[in-house]
């Protein structure tokens, strides 16, 4: 009875642990050995022949998971569960796989430290894996942690999170080691070393970095209008339109560049006839009132397929004698004729795209309702810079969850943003830690990209976010109001926008090849006659 609580504690000890960072701002160093309780747990039933320590894996990821992101169940009760459980299934299976790894090494008389190395890639190219996989949802990647740490992570700029992620996990197999006595004084060199050179390095780029001064006054509008129960359904766009228009007339002045609303301000625009559209027209009237502007903002667009007798992609939907698409879309207006828009390509499973649907058609029925329009989505393959006429200004602009997605953003810094903007509406998750989790890991893109960053939230957090992931200005959650500062431009590319997720690639490799290692080490010897 003693063991099983003593083991409960234990599993249940690093599951908290691993929660804080996502809960508690600034807590990013108990990372560094929040697995230990998990490992040394691991440990014992290995070194005691006891099994059954699968039960609590499980228990350590439900309950990481469950802390962190239990408002993803706002929305849609069962579904917000099941995708809880399933983002914990997966940090089980492979931690599962790593024991079973392990016990082969030990029974050929193979040092552990492979097992414990096949683990450590295992988890990183999982995180890498999990960036494009059809069902994404990489919110608890283990560099994500340090988003209110920012001093400490200046380094991102060179690795991306996934270089957060491989220091958080080292560290806590270097902790292991020290304290089962293996080597434990070089160890404890090597560790200090491992922690203490990044952290100094960072806090002196983040005192040094300057930004150059090339600035451009923005203005944010955050209208605050309710996704749950006035946005779709009781709020008359009439009424939203004269809201947004209102708070963007209060705050620009003459000196103003840029004028940003969130995501989906107008809910039903078709594309090619967008001045058919009575908002579009008061968006397009405000913009030739303040000539000095662009104006960008989110909408619900149609786009129309000539006729097809075959349908022309997975997420089409028949309209009498052809089809068209639903896109969540960013829009650009200015004086000119232009109408530039970027179709959201990162999409949420369940609510813009169901999995799979080009083998199985039939799932699309079990999509959420998440306001306006349901089922999958289209997207697009490149990611849309708008630009400005007489202007050096580009910006590139992630709708809503595109955001957590590093190396997905440096492709509008590869295609010439000088800045970014993200639009959202983090309203649907209510008061929950959704929100704060949302806007801190725009910091994490600004200390990647080196770019100054713009975000637009309907209900909040809304923010001037600068080139060392600060935010320089924000409003309050819930309050309709708007912002206005001004932020720098920047031309230069960080090794991270050049090269993208490489860690994610190089582990990759070695979790294959570790992998066909283990499998050869499986196999039982044959015995000579």
């Amino acid at each position: 009875m003693n063991s099983i609580r003593n083991n409960l504690v234990f599993s249940g000890l690093s599951g908290i642990l691993l929660s804080i960072p996502w809960l508690v701002p600034h807590t990013g160093v108990i990372l560094f050995f929040a697995f230990i309780p998990l490992l040394w747990m691991e440990h014992v039933f290995t070194t005691s022949g006891k099994k059954g320590c699968w039960i609590y894996y499980g228990l350590t990821f439900l309950i990481w998971n469950a802390c962190t992101v239990f408002w993803i169940s706002f929305v849609s009760v069962i579904p917000g569960i099941l995708a809880v459980i399933g983002n914990a299934a997966q940090m089980f299976i492979i931690f599962a796989i790593f024991r079973r790894v392990k016990r082969w090494f030990l029974r050929k008389g193979k040092p552990d430290l492979f097992a414990y190395l096949f683990l450590l890639t295992f988890w990183i190219a999982w995180e890498y894996f999990y960036f494009d996989a059809e069902i994404s949802f990489p919110w608890l990647v283990l560099g994500n942690g340090f988003a209110t740490n920012l001093r400490l992570v200046q380094w991102y700029e060179w690795t991306g999170v996934l270089g957060g992620s491989l220091w958080v996990f080292t560290s806590n197999l270097l902790i292991f080691y020290i304290l089962r006595g293996v080597r434990s004084k070089s160890l404890s060199v090597v560790l200090a070393l491992w922690i203490f050179v990044p952290v100094t390095w960072s806090i002196i780029r983040f005192y040094t970095y300057k930004e150059k001064s090339d600035p451009v006054e923005v203005v944010i509008v955050q209208p605050n209008i309710d996704p749950v129960h006035e946005k779709f359904h009781n709020m008359p766009q009439e009424e939203q339109d004269r809201r947004i228009l209102g708070i963007a007339s209060e705050w620009v002045t003459s000196s103003t560049n840029y004028v940003i609303a969130p995501e989906t301000s107008i809910p039903s625009v078709v594309e090619g006839q967008y001045f058919d559209s009575e908002s579009m027209m008061k968006y397009k009237d405000f913009v030739l009132d303040h000539p000095h502007i662009a104006f960008i903002f989110g909408a619900n667009t149609y786009g129309f397929y000539p006729y097809s007798p075959v349908k022309p992609s997975p997420s089409a939907r028949p309209y009498n004698d052809s089809w068209y698409e639903v896109y969540n879309t960013a829009i650009q207006l200015d004086t000119t004729e232009r109408v530039q828009v970027y179709h959201k390509s990162k999409l949420v499973v369940g609510g813009e795209k169901m999995p799979f649907i080009d083998v199985f058609p039939f799932i699309e029925k079990l999509s959420l309702n998440l306001g306006g329009t349901t089922g999958t989505l289209g997207s697009q393959p490149d990611r849309t810079v708008f630009t400005r006429p007489c202007s050096r200004a580009k910006t590139g602009v992630a709708i809503c969850y595109e955001s957590i997605y590093g190396a997905f953003v440096t492709e509008y810094v590869k295609n010439g943003a000088n800045f970014l903007t993200v639009i959202t509406n983090d309203g649907w998750w209510g008061d929950t830690p959704g929100y704060r989790q949302h806007v801190s890991y725009a910091s994490l893109r600004a200390i990647e990209t080196r770019r100054s960053i713009v975000q637009s939230a309907n209900t909040g957090i809304s923010a001037l976010i600068n080139q060392r992931g600060e935010r320089e200005q924000q409003t309050k959650w819930w309050i309709q109001t708007g912002l206005r500062g001004k932020i720098n431009l920047n031309e230069k590319l960080t090794f991270y926008v050049k090269n993208g997720d490489y860690p994610g690639r190089i582990f990759t490799w070695v979790f294959l090849l570790l992998s066909v290692y283990s499998l050869i080490i499986a196999f039982p010897s044959r015995k000579r006659g």
